[in-house]
């Protein structure tokens, strides 16, 4: 999944495999989630779909604790409230806000 140019990205350092030098990559909330159409997701079972809900929150958390401070991707507060993260033909899968977004939709 190719991470759209205008998301917000942070900066991760990685060693090469094989060798001791580091390499600085971007990477975006995009870069670390699954988005599933509806007939994808349907064809989850409830462990797989429970375990998609897990991990993708939890990879959230982690770009939080990195410095991740960005509105709240649409799919997490779906996540949250237990409901399909699935997306509508041209729906946008994650909530774009230009700093006028109220306490509710941003994290702090």
């Amino acid at each position: 999944m190719l991470a759209n140019q205008s998301s917000p990205h942070w900066s991760l350092a990685l060693t090469a495999e094989g060798r001791d030098n580091l390499r600085e990559v971007s990477v975006s909330f995009e870069d670390v989630t699954v988005d599933f159409s509806r007939e994808e997701w349907q064809q989850l079972d409830s462990t797989q779909r429970r375990l998609y809900q897990e991990v993708t929150l939890e990879n959230y958390s982690h770009l939080l604790s990195v410095g991740y401070g960005v509105p709240k991707p649409e799919v997490i507060f779906k996540l949250e409230q237990g409901e399909d993260p699935w997306m509508l033909e041209g729906e946008t899968p994650y909530e774009s806000c230009s700093g006028e977004c109220g306490p509710d939709r941003r994290e702090t």
